[in-house]
């Protein structure tokens, strides 16, 4: 693992534990990384307001991959590398099924975050339609506790061949949303890291990928070192080539301290 260049990794159920939180540990060996001039970019399904106060907070380096990989961000130098932004037929679209559905939907544009539902969510500014949002749309989320009504949206969603589900909850526990994230259909996890290593001139043999979920099979697809978190679903774990522990055992700062030990020999 020596030869590598820059790691991807995930935030929920991977560089998170159980309570959201980012150990000591963690970041001691993302930091330990960053001063061999490694890059670390935070690659989730997440906002860029919400993963760019996360990265400012422990400065793993100044990119991001948000929206499940409909963004590619500079925070430092507040500079988009990369977006796609939904057309405003597909808005339309989900703004009428999200209203059929009496879905809670959450808009991620560059500088914010917009819902029909903002009680006990900070950050996030409200907005009675989706259609409304001034600013380009790069990922909705829609939410509900109600399966059908969900699995109405979804299969009214497949009439629109512009756009997908790029990630899901797999199951409600205890009083836990279901949920989608919406994309363009070009948009992955996978197509936003080629982009950023042709970017950096980085090839493709000396990257790393560390992941739990669906939306991290895309990137283990581009990606030579591929870690699953052994919280992760069966499906990653079966195309991983290294398995550490979960993300509340310190499986990500594992294989970053062995990474380090390998290129500091």
């Amino acid at each position: 693992m020596k030869d590598v260049k820059i790691i991807f990794i995930d935030l929920d159920g991977t560089l998170k534990d159980s309570e959201g939180k980012i150990t000591d540990r963690t970041y001691k060996a993302m930091d330990n990384l960053k001063k061999l001039g490694i890059y670390i970019v935070f690659t989730t399904g997440r906002s860029i307001s919400y993963t760019k106060m996360l990265a400012k907070s422990y400065s793993p380096s100044s990119y991001i991959i948000t929206s499940n990989g409909a963004e590619i961000y500079n925070y430092m130098n507040d500079t988009m590398l990369y977006n796609s932004p939904i057309s405003k037929n597909s808005i339309n679209y989900i703004d009428e099924l999200v209203n059929k559905y009496e879905l809670v939907f959450i808009a991620n544009t560059k500088d914010a975050r917009y819902s029909n539902k903002i009680e006990g969510t900070p950050g996030r500014k409200y907005i009675e339609h989706i259609k409304d949002v001034k600013e380009d749309i790069n990922q909705i989320v829609v939410q509900s506790k109600d399966i059908n009504n969900m699995k109405f949206f979804r299969r009214d969603l497949n009439e629109m061949p512009e756009v997908k589900i790029s990630n899901k909850s797999n199951k409600i526990e205890g009083r836990s949303y279901l949920f989608y994230d919406v994309t363009n259909s070009d948009v992955s996890k996978g197509n936003a890291i080629t982009r950023l290593c042709e970017h950096l001139k980085i090839d493709m043999s000396k990257t790393m990928a560390i992941g739990d979920s669906g939306n991290d099979i895309e990137m283990f697809n581009v990606c030579q070192y591929k870690v699953a978190m052994a919280n992760a679903e069966k499906e990653l774990k079966d195309i991983a080539n290294i398995e550490t522990l979960s993300n509340d055992q310190d499986g990500v700062s594992l294989v970053l301290e062995r990474l380090y030990d390998e290129i500091i020999k």
